[in-house]
Parts: structure tokens; C-alpha cells; sequence
């Protein structure tokens, strides 16, 4: 007589590759019907690499298996044959620490992506606090800044015909204020770089401009061969010399004009509109507090970087961060 069918030790069968991850469309309706069935639903996390597909025991080892469980909120978790340690299904993923149903946070998460109002999130989804919407979102952007400062962004270099690329560096001044009105308050100093062909942009908060943390950031993010594009401020005097003359460096005086009368490739106008997107941005956020500035630099950052596929590429984020 045959016996109990044993239980899995994997979720599903089917787990995306990371570099599909990064074409993905999704839509709500798709989302919605996917969580019909609590199953299917933890199927899907798998296959989109948001929770392990597999599992080994934290304390013998020895693989898990994927098991019902009534008492916990996600319907299943994960159980050690061995030494009976029983598991999350959510350990070791985005949702580890969070408290809201995975369901939830998803579609929090896609409407994020997608710049969805909070009024409208909690309308869509049904939540009656404020604070839990910002507070995810918050989440959401500190997901992006750990993915930022982990990842090596290199720009420039030399596009596909082997001509150098064209990368724009600039500095902002943020937090201060304005016309000398208002309480004096120091602000913060930005460094923006931009790859004027891919629109592919570095930000990163110093406290300092001077020549030595501007070169610093040069060498760190820009590759060899490429021409940089600044103002003239003092700090970039040495940038064709740096590391024996690796780079072509271009400067447009600004009390001159904006683009040089010569040669029209050597202007700024890439980065300044970027600032002026990256105000535009935090005016519609109605500003925002020293402390959680870092982490809106960030996603303003990753959002600009990638444009297409957003919602996939936000997974693939996730799947980079936690390693699934």
C-alpha cells in the first residue's frame, strides 16, 4: 500500500533567471490573480525570487522540506524531518522582518515602483494607517540605496563604436536656504555624475568639494578613456591628470556660456537638468528630513538609472540584496 506522498524541498520548479528578472512587465490584474490561491501565491515568490526556494535546517543542515502549516499567516513553512525545526517561509528574504501579509507588501512595493500616491495605495489596498504606507516606503528606498553602495558602478569608458563616452560631473547644494531668509541651517553637498548617453547617474553626499574627494569619485566611478565634462570650479583643475592622464577632461565657464562655442559636445546642460529633476522631486515630496535624505537620493538614483521594466528590475534588486 502506497504511503503519504513526502513533502518537497522545493517550492516550485520553475525559478526565473536573474537576467529575465530585468524584463519583466507585470500588471495589478496579474499580481491579484496570482494571489488567489495561497499556494500559487508562495509559487510565485519563488519563481520570482523573493522568498528561498529551497531551505537547509539551521541546525543540522540537512535540506527542509516545504510543508502546510494552518498556524502560520503565509499557510506553509518550512520543516526540518530531522530535528523538527520548523521555519518561515519568508526567512532569509524581503519580507523576513515584516509584519503585513506578503500580499500586501507586493503590491505596496508595485505601486511604489510606479509612484503611486499614498492616498491612493491605502484607497487600493485597503489600509487605514499613513504611517504603515510611509513607513514601507521608506523600506523601499533603503532596499535601493544597500543595492546602490554594494553594486560596482562604473560609467563612461568607450560606447559600442569605440569612441569615448561623455560623462558630466557637477556638484548641488541641498538643505539651505534660500535668499538668506529663514533660520541658518548648513546644508549638504552633493557629487553628480551622469553618462550622457545611457543616462546612467552616480549621487553621492560629501562634506566636502574640494579637489582631492572630487578625484576620489572620479576614479572610483568613472572608467579610462572617457571625457569628463565639468565646470570650472576649482576642484576639477587636475582631472586630466589624474592616475598619468587617463582621462580627457573638458570644461565649460560658465561666466562665458553654457556650451562651447566651438565644439558643441562640451556643455553641462545633462547634469543640470538632472539637478532640476532631483528638486522638482523632493518639492513634490514636500521636502524631506536630513536623516532620510541619503535613502531618496538613492531611489531617485535607481529610478532615473532604469526606466524600463521597472517592476522587474526592482525584483531583481531584491534578488541581488538578500541573494535568492
Amino acid at each position: 500500500m502506497a504511503g503519504r506522498p513526502r513533502a518537497p524541498i522545493t517550492i516550485t520548479g520553475n525559478v526565473i533567471p536573474r537576467n529575465q528578472l530585468d524584463v519583466l512587465d507585470c500588471t495589478p490584474r496579474t499580481l491579484y490573480s496570482a494571489m488567489e490561491n495561497k499556494l500559487e501565491w508562495l509559487q510565485w515568490l519563488a519563481e520570482h525570487r523573493l522568498i528561498r526556494n529551497v531551505n537547509s535546517c539551521a541546525t543540522c543542515q540537512r535540506p527542509m522540506t516545504f510543508v502546510r502549516r494552518a498556524e502560520s499567516p503565509d499557510g506553509h513553512s518550512w520543516l526540518c524531518n530531522t530535528c523538527n525545526t520548523r521555519t518561515s517561509v519568508r526567512t532569509g528574504s524581503f519580507f523576513a522582518k515584516c509584519v503585513l501579509s506578503t500580499e500586501k507588501i507586493v503590491m505596496m512595493l508595485f505601486y511604489w515602483v510606479f509612484e503611486v500616491k499614498c492616498k491612493h495605495v491605502m484607497l487600493f489596498e485597503e489600509l487605514t494607517s499613513w504611517d504603515t504606507v510611509v513607513n514601507y516606503n521608506n523600506f523601499f528606498r533603503l532596499e535601493c540605496r544597500n543595492w546602490i553602495l554594494n553594486q560596482a558602478y562604473d560609467l563612461g569608458g568607450f560606447d559600442t563604436n569605440g569612441d569615448p563616452s561623455y560623462v558630466e560631473v557637477d556638484e548641488s547644494y541641498f538643505f539651505h536656504r534660500k535668499y538668506h531668509r529663514g533660520r541658518y541651517r548648513r546644508g549638504t553637498w552633493v557629487v553628480g555624475l551622469i553618462e550622457r548617453h545611457t543616462g546612467r547617474c552616480w549621487l553621492e553626499i560629501v562634506q566636502r568639494r574640494d579637489a582631492q574627494t572630487l578625484e576620489q569619485i572620479i576614479m572610483n566611478h568613472i572608467l579610462p578613456g572617457t571625457i569628463v565634462v565639468t565646470d570650472a570650479w576649482r576642484g576639477y583643475v587636475n582631472v586630466n591628470t589624474i592616475n598619468g592622464g587617463v582621462y580627457t577632461h573638458e570644461v565649460v565657464v560658465h561666466a562665458e556660456n553654457f556650451v562651447d562655442p566651438v565644439d558643441a559636445e562640451i556643455h553641462t546642460e545633462t547634469i543640470e537638468g538632472l539637478w532640476m529633476q532631483v528638486n522638482r522631486k523632493l518639492r513634490y515630496q514636500s521636502g524631506t528630513s536630513r536623516g532620510l535624505f541619503p535613502s531618496y537620493l538613492s531611489a531617485f538614483q535607481w529610478r532615473y538609472s532604469h526606466k524600463v521594466h521597472v517592476f522587474g528590475q526592482y525584483l531583481r534588486l531584491l534578488s541581488d540584496n538578500y541573494n535568492i
